[in-house]
């Protein structure tokens, strides 16, 4: 029977179970020297990580016990899990007890039979953290960001291609496209088929439609009869409020996004165009989901890694704003609108920062922050950027020139900025420039003509 007690003491599990295997993996090096070099001190030293392993790794299994009892795992791969970890525990003991033993028939025997054991033991650890990792995370957690050629030794299925496409505007499918990706990315973890919390699965239409215990997930229509949106919506520190366990909350959009599919019938197969979405929350989900929006046509996003999660959150400590640019890509938007008319010396240590994810940075503003041409030239570094906002900078023609570098920019609003048609020779290095504001420049009509006979189809705004 399971007591507020034993729910506590399962609790320490995360924590108990990294123990035993820090001991057995030590141990495992300890017997790997004691066969180049014997020690009285070095066997004394892997006894006492035998057996502190072997007690650490039974406390782990009673707590890993303690913890299923709250349920919401899945039952096949949690029996695989704990019966690992209690073969782990008496192997380890065994390991232990035959070092020990003096009457052995012989040392060799004694040793290749330790060895053998222990090598048994790191083989079922990975296996059984594994296992765990499936449980508490959902599958694919260890494989999600493996780099491409492990991808194909370690993953059966078909892997995404080097970039992904988003739909037209008026193709966009609202549960595919929008509601979905919000589930995978912020719900899965936690309502899986092999971590199903409060008996919901989320990762099928099938059982979004069937729902949790509370038998009222989704109420098509109806989005405060709708358990999922009260709880969703709920202050982070109520017991109930979704994502728990301190993983990120859902964003405003996003949880407006839900609102608005589940008011609208919730369902699976309708576009943008037959919900009758107004115009409003049509510019919202293009700019959620990266669409070009003047043009309503394809674009291709390129296929990054994340970006590393220190210089994120160093940058946000910056006071700068940090977005992903859609639910599914690791590509980066990023504002200085908190920081505008910033000390040079403080616009540096930023622009470094962002020079660690430039990667993933692909929309960029950075109006009236007071550039100058050093801040420029490590712009010019941002190789990846499409879109560019230095508008209201004092901006020279000269302090200009180092953007030519950027190939792949697309739109570029350069307006307020002390600019003439000598900086036109730096626009026309951009090969696949779409658009620029020029407002309140000294470029002059002749200039922008100059620019749109070297450039065909670009928009000038002046």
């Amino acid at each position: 029977m399971q007591t507020e007690w034993s729910l506590l003491a399962g609790r320490f599990h995360p924590l108990i179970v990294h123990i035993p295997i820090g001991f057995i993996l030590f141990a495992a090096l300890l017997q790997v020297i004691a066969a180049y070099r014997k020690s009285v001190l070095l066997e004394s030293a892997l006894n006492i990580a035998l057996v502190a392993g072997a007690i650490s790794a039974g406390l782990a299994a009673i707590s890993g016990f303690l913890l299923s009892g709250a349920g919401g795992y899945n039952n096949d791969i949690l029996f695989w899990h704990q019966w690992i970890g209690i073969i782990v525990t008496i192997l380890t003991f065994n390991v232990w007890l035959i070092r020990i033993n003096k009457k052995a028939n012989t040392r060799f025997l004694k040793i290749a039979l330790s060895n053998w054991l222990l090598s048994v033991c790191i083989i079922l650890i990975a296996i059984g953290g594994h296992l765990g990792g499936t449980m508490t995370h959902g599958e694919g957690y260890l494989t999600r960001y493996m780099p491409a050629f492990l991808r194909s030794i370690f993953v059966s299925k078909k892997q995404p291609g080097p970039e992904k496409m988003i739909p037209r505007l008026d193709s966009v499918i609202v549960f595919a496209d929008i509601i979905q990706p919000i589930f995978n990315a912020r719900c899965i973890s936690c309502h899986n088929p092999d971590k199903g919390k409060g008996e919901l699965n989320l990762t099928t239409m099938d059982g979004i439609m069937k729902g949790g215990k509370s038998g009222n997930t989704i109420v098509a229509g109806d989005p405060e009869k709708s358990e999922l949106v009260h709880r969703i919506a709920l202050p982070p520190q109520s017991s109930k409020f979704m994502p728990s366990e301190n993983r990120p909350p859902l964003t405003p959009i996003e949880i407006n996004f839900i609102k608005w599919w589940i008011e609208t019938g919730a369902d699976y197969k309708k576009n943008i165009t037959t919900t009758g979405a107004d115009e409003k929350t049509k510019y919202l989900i293009a700019a959620y989901l990266g669409i070009d929006v003047e043009n309503n046509k394809e674009i291709k996003l390129p296929e990054v890694g994340p970006a590393d999660s220190v210089v994120l959150r160093q940058l946000k400590e910056m006071k700068v704003i940090v977005r992903p640019l859609t639910s599914e890509s690791n590509l980066l938007e990023v504002s200085l609108v908190m920081v505008q008319q910033a000390t040079p010396s403080l616009l540096m240590p930023i622009l470094e920062k962002l020079s660690a994810v430039r990667q993933q940075l692909y929309r960029l503003d950075m109006s009236n922050c007071g550039l100058t041409k050093e801040h420029i030239k490590m712009i010019a570094g941002f190789s990846r950027l499409y879109k560019l906002e230095i508008q209201k900078n004092n901006l020279t023609d000269e302090s200009i020139e180092p953007l030519s570098a950027l190939q792949q920019l697309a739109i570029l609003n350069a307006g307020q900025n002390m600019l003439t048609d000598k900086s036109i020779a730096a626009f026309k290095k951009l090969p696949v420039l779409k658009k620029i504001n020029l407002w309140q420049t000294e470029v002059t009509e002749e200039g922008s003509k100059d620019l749109q006979s070297q450039l065909r189809g670009v928009i000038i705004e002046r």
